[in-house]
C-alpha cells in the first residue's frame, strides 16, 4: 500500500504540511535543555519564566497546528482546545512568575506527563499506519514521562535536581520532537 501524503493528513500527528514545525521545537526543546544543564543555579529562577514563555509558544504553535486541520481532521477542536488551554495558561504563567516559582515542580510534572500521553497517542497512530522506525517515538515518550514522575516524586530534594531532571526531560522531548519531523518529512517526500 502506498501512502501518500494526503492520507497521512487525516490525523494532526501525520500533518506532513508542516513538518518543519516539529523539528524547529525540538532543536528548541534541545537549545533549552544544555543551557538549562549548563546553568543550573541561574536556571531555577528562569526556569519559571522560560517554562511559562515555552508553554505559550507551544500553545501558538499548536492553534496555527490546528486551525490548519479544520478542513481535513474532524477532531482539530480537540486538539484546539489543548492548544488554547497551554496558550492561556503560559499566558497566566507569565504574568504571576512568583506564583510559577512556588509550583514549578507540580506544574512541570504534569505538564511533561499530558506531553508524554499525546506522544504516546502519536506514536500508537504511526504503528497503526505501519510506518516504520518509531521505536525512538516510543522511547522518548517513555523517558518523558519517567522524567515527569521523577518531578513528581522529588521536588525535595531542591531545585538542583529539577534544572536538572527537567533538562533531560526538555533534552527528550527535543528528540521525539525531531524524530516526529523526520517521520514527517520522510511521509511527504512518499
Amino acid at each position: 500500500m502506498i501512502r501518500t501524503s494526503t492520507t497521512l493528513n487525516n490525523h494532526p500527528s501525520f500533518d506532513t504540511k508542516y513538518w518543519w514545525i516539529q523539528i524547529l521545537l525540538g532543536i528548541g526543546f534541545i537549545v533549552l535543555s544544555i543551557w538549562f544543564y549548563m546553568t543550573p543555579v541561574e536556571t531555577y529562577v528562569s526556569l519559571a519564566i522560560f517554562f511559562s514563555y515555552a508553554m505559550f509558544v507551544t500553545g501558538v504553535f499548536e492553534v496555527i497546528n490546528a486551525l490548519s486541520l479544520r478542513k481535513t481532521f474532524n477532531g482539530w477542536g480537540l486538539l484546539l482546545t489543548g492548544a488554547i488551554i497551554d496558550l492561556l495558561l503560559g499566558g497566566y504563567l507569565i504574568t504571576n512568575e512568583i506564583m510559577t516559582l512556588e509550583i514549578l515542580p507540580l506544574l512541570l510534572g504534569i505538564w511533561f506527563i499530558f506531553r508524554s500521553f499525546s506522544f504516546l497517542v502519536t506514536y500508537g497512530l504511526f504503528r497503526k499506519k505501519s510506518i516504520k522506525n518509531t521505536g525512538w517515538l516510543l522511547v522518548g515518550a517513555l523517558l518523558i514521562l519517567v522524567f515527569a514522575i521523577a518531578i513528581l516524586a522529588m521536588p525535595v530534594l531542591g531545585e538542583l535536581t529539577l534544572v536538572y531532571t527537567v533538562s533531560f526531560a526538555f533534552f527528550f522531548m527535543g528528540l521525539f520532537r525531531i524524530t516526529l519531523g523526520i517521520q514527517l518529512l520522510k511521509a511527504r517526500k512518499q
